[in-house]
């Protein structure tokens, strides 16, 4: 069917064919919304809070984004169906979860974004250095000559030229450079640039220009923590990779808690960097990328980090009776000595 076809589809079958069966579930007042909720075995002691919560947080998103920590499941782990609450399960509980995943993405994106404004400022000093050519990232003969990058760069290309293209004719830095320069300097337009165009523009320099970058992050790791290790352009692949997954689950304000890559980056070589077992970092899970975080960002920032995390799981731990907050953490990935390794 084509969106023509719209006008003679009765609107019951339409919204099916695009939206899924799901989509013709009746409304629920919330107080039909509660009522279901207890013959589910969820405990609410206060019904006028619990409304008043979903007058302001979405239904779907609470309920049905921090429910499964909370669900019976049976002897191979599954959730039972229909579904069940765990004994003693309050609504209040699975609140406090929704706003311990609120402040987790706050206290981690903070330092995601430091991560992204390191690599941005260090691809682009080393992109203008070696080429000082204006416009020098529109050329293709200025990134890497393997045949199998070819495509990648012509997407890169396209996407550069399209976003300055698009602010060409805005007030701002983009209009200014080319108003009066003729052109716009690479350290101009990287703060135009999503973390995934960083990739893509990481992944498609040169190996030299890429080890560059690299060992710009191992010198000051290695003075901060008296070590020396050889920091490779691969691993920075692969830290840039897991922090742009999480980048967007942040931006996007998803369910961070649980969140795991689908298909994480492994190395053996950042794991004994880092002094971590493997097993714990090949997981692609929130562990991951904190760990991952000590190799690009200041020492002290990557302290503060992790004192955020502890006080959000001490304030936090009080508030859970039907689970512990240990249970949230193994979803995290975090390990029952995980302090020791920071």
């Amino acid at each position: 069917m084509i969106l023509s076809d719209q006008a003679h589809v009765p609107y019951e079958d339409w919204a099916i064919l695009f939206y899924g069966k799901d989509f013709m579930k009746p409304f629920k007042t919330f107080r039909q919304q509660l009522k279901i909720l207890r013959s589910r075995g969820l405990i609410i002691n206060n019904g006028s809070r619990a409304t008043r919560i979903l007058e302001t947080e979405n239904y779907y998103s609470l309920i049905n984004g921090y429910k499964d920590i909370f669900l019976q499941v049976n002897n191979t782990g599954k959730v039972i169906t229909p579904e069940q609450y765990k004994n003693g399960v309050t609504f209040e509980e699975i609140y406090y979860l929704f706003c311990f995943d609120r402040e987790l993405r706050n206290i981690l994106i903070e330092y995601l974004l430091k991560f992204e404004s390191s690599i941005k400022s260090k691809i682009s000093y080393r992109f203008s250095e070696e080429h000082k050519e204006p416009n020098a990232y529109l050329q293709m003969g200025n990134f890497s000559r393997d045949p199998g990058k070819l495509k990648k760069i012509l997407q890169l290309i396209a996407t550069i030229s399209n976003l300055i293209s698009k602010n060409a004719d805005r007030n701002g830095p983009i209009k200014h450079y080319l108003d009066n320069h003729d052109g716009v300097p690479i350290w101009v337009l990287v703060n135009y640039l999503t973390i995934g165009n960083i990739q893509y523009f990481f992944d498609c320099l040169d190996s030299s220009l890429q080890n560059s970058i690299a060992k710009d992050f191992a010198i000051p790791f290695n003075k901060s923590y008296n070590l020396t290790i050889q920091f490779t352009s691969d691993e920075l692949a692969n830290v840039l990779k897991t922090v742009n997954y999480f980048r967007n689950v942040c931006a996007h304000e998803e369910r961070l808690y649980s969140f795991r890559i689908h298909k994480p980056a492994r190395s053996a070589q950042i794991s004994n960097h880092l002094n971590i077992n493997s097993s714990h970092l090949d997981r692609g899970n929130i562990f991951t990328v904190v760990s991952f975080l000590k190799l690009v960002i200041k020492k002290e920032d990557h302290k503060s980090l992790i004192r955020k995390l502890k006080r959000l799981f001490d304030n936090y731990n009080p508030k859970f009776s039907s689970v512990n907050i240990t249970d949230v953490m193994n979803k995290m990935g975090f390990p029952a000595n995980w302090e020791s390794y920071y």
